[in-house]
């Protein structure tokens, strides 16, 4: 910033020299001329001095004075060109100065801005350096990662050849497990083809006797079926004692006696269906028939309370 402002100085005291020695130039051509003009008069007047003194006569003072009129025509005429391009030179150098004026205010918006842009890079210089350290604690913390990954890597990799050993090792047992099974079951396929022989000797005679189980296991299911009927009649027969009740007699107002009646009637019904279900002996349709004649009668109603 410091340089860029000396920098603009140095522009202006620059514009400032030139117009000094622009004017000094034309300060110099002033100069110049009167020198000119006096040499000219001082030869007009040496030549008017040997005029008068007799050396020359009037026509050769005459022609000097011609020659040194034209001589100070050519050198006025020479000063005038040299004053019109001073005064041309004068107008490129206010041009001139206009312009540098303009790149001065340039400049001066260019150092503002640079100045703007310095105050921006130094904030993001102090956040890059932050970012930096962040990024230095991050790659630290990556390195440590990396470190960790690597130390359970190892780890996993003793613990995979162990349970791969272990497993190897297992697999290897139940092989000789199940050879030695193998070797087993290979004997007992060969007892059980020696038995299966000897059982396709004795084929008839298993067949015969499965015809007899057949006959056997049918006339004991018949049996057992009609035992457990009668057990099954036994029991309702049972509880139908156990109510104690006369079908012949109807108690209208003993309300639980009246229950037993209406219950006595219902195991007395199932019975008979139970019999006739089954076509089970007589005697037990003597005893369903003798107590359902009792209930078809129904001589008796009475109206006995406690």
């Amino acid at each position: 910033m410091k340089r860029r402002k000396s920098r603009a100085k140095s522009s202006s005291s620059s514009l400032v020299r030139v117009e000094h020695k622009s004017m000094f130039s034309q300060r110099r051509l002033a100069a110049l001329a009167g020198i000119i003009f006096t040499v000219l008069v001082a030869q007009a007047g040496y030549f008017y001095w040997q005029y008068n003194q007799g050396q020359v006569d009037y026509l050769s003072v005459q022609n000097k004075f011609d020659e040194y009129e034209q001589q100070l025509l050519e050198k006025q005429t020479l000063i005038d060109e040299f004053q019109q391009q001073l005064i041309s030179k004068q107008a490129q150098l206010e041009e001139q100065q206009l312009v540098i004026d303009e790149l001065d205010e340039r400049l001066i918006n260019l150092d503002e801005k640079y100045l703007f842009l310095m105050q921006e890079i130094n904030a993001t210089s102090t956040l890059l350096v932050d970012k930096n350290s962040e990024i230095a604690s991050l790659e630290q913390q990556y390195i440590d990662s990396q470190k960790a990954l690597k130390k359970k890597s190892s780890q996993l990799y003793s613990l995979q050849r162990r349970f791969e050993r272990d497993v190897n090792s297992a697999i290897a047992k139940e092989r000789r497990k199940l050879t030695e099974s193998q070797l087993m079951v290979d004997q007992e396929l060969a007892q059980l083809q020696s038995q299966e022989a000897e059982i396709s000797a004795k084929i008839s005679n298993v067949d015969e006797w499965e015809r007899k189980r057949a006959e056997f296991e049918k006339l004991y299911a018949s049996s057992a079926l009609e035992k457990q009927n009668e057990e099954r009649v036994s029991k309702l027969m049972d509880q139908f004692n156990e109510l104690r009740v006369d079908l012949d007699v109807v108690n209208e107002c003993d309300k639980d006696y009246l229950y037993r009646y209406n219950e006595a009637k219902s195991l007395l019904n199932h019975i008979r269906t139970f019999i006739q279900k089954y076509e089970m002996r007589d005697e037990f349709y003597y005893y369903v028939i003798s107590n359902d004649s009792m209930i078809n009668s129904q001589n008796r109603k009475l109206c006995v309370v406690d």
